[in-house]
């Protein structure tokens, strides 16, 4: 055999072993928020944004370490992205525990039938943000307004507390340093470790945190059914890919745009 035939059937084997191994990757269809909600998704609508925000990032690090999953993206309003996922129509989202989510989607769960928080995305703690030197705390039973951006999650209030929904967290912080507003919310600590402060001297993080969030990777009934030694491998390789300072870069890189035009 010549050498040049020698390499053709070299090139020719490694050609059809890549298309075997394509054809063998199981895709994973994963819906996300088609609203920025930094630092977790980034941009609007349909299209993925680049850098696309801090949920995205993490998983794309993650499917790397199971090169038998192909992740496909698509963007769609939140409560779309679970009906879909009750339809067996994607295959995966991130969202909060919840005993009727379990109806149609996959938790990491442990023995005692509790999500197994070790396998989770993220932890996330939300603090109040107050103008410097304010007397919040020691003004809500008289009732006080917290700008709160839309899309994120609405926690129990204390009594007293008033909610004024506005378009970003750049217009919230605005409203508080106007002092048209008391205060609004922030992420202030991922995975227990508590953010770098990278407000203005203007605004004070309030602590402890308001309240915690645990978001965990979930998947449809089917996919698990199909795949469940693949979702056990992304559960496992996601604790991997943590990386808290990422979050504190995006909310930075937010906090230093100029917010919108305000009424």
């Amino acid at each position: 055999m010549t050498l040049s035939s020698t390499a053709f059937l070299l090139s020719l084997l490694t050609s059809v072993s890549g298309m075997v191994q394509a054809e063998q990757q199981v895709p994973l269809r994963f819906c996300f928020e088609d609203k920025q909600l930094l630092p977790y998704y980034a941009g609007e609508g349909a299209r993925v944004a680049s850098p696309p925000g801090v949920t995205i990032e993490h998983l794309q690090a993650a499917i790397t370490d199971v090169p038998q999953l192909q992740m496909q993206l698509q963007r769609k309003p939140w409560l779309r992205c679970l009906q879909l996922l009750q339809q067996n129509k994607v295959d995966a989202l991130v969202a909060t525990y919840a005993t009727s989510r379990t109806n149609f989607a996959v938790f990491p769960m442990r023995q005692a039938g509790v999500p197994d928080a070790n396998l989770a995305l993220s932890q996330h703690a939300t603090c109040l943000v107050q103008r410097s030197g304010d007397n919040l705390m020691q003004r809500l039973n008289a009732g006080v307004v917290i700008a709160r951006p839309l899309g994120y999650v609405t926690p129990v209030y204390p009594q007293g507390v008033n909610i004024v929904e506005v378009q970003s967290q750049q217009q919230a912080f605005k409203l508080v340093q106007e002092g048209r507003v008391d205060a609004t919310t922030s992420l202030c600590e991922v995975n227990h470790v508590p953010l770098p402060s990278y407000l203005s001297t203007a605004l004070q993080v309030l602590r402890p945190p308001l309240y915690r969030t645990t978001g965990y990777l979930v998947f449809s009934k089917a996919f698990y059914q199909q795949h469940p030694a693949l979702a056990q491998q992304l559960w496992q390789v996601l604790k991997q890919h943590r990386q808290s300072e990422r979050y504190f870069q995006y909310l930075q890189a937010e906090e230093q745009q100029p917010a919108n035009d305000l009424p």
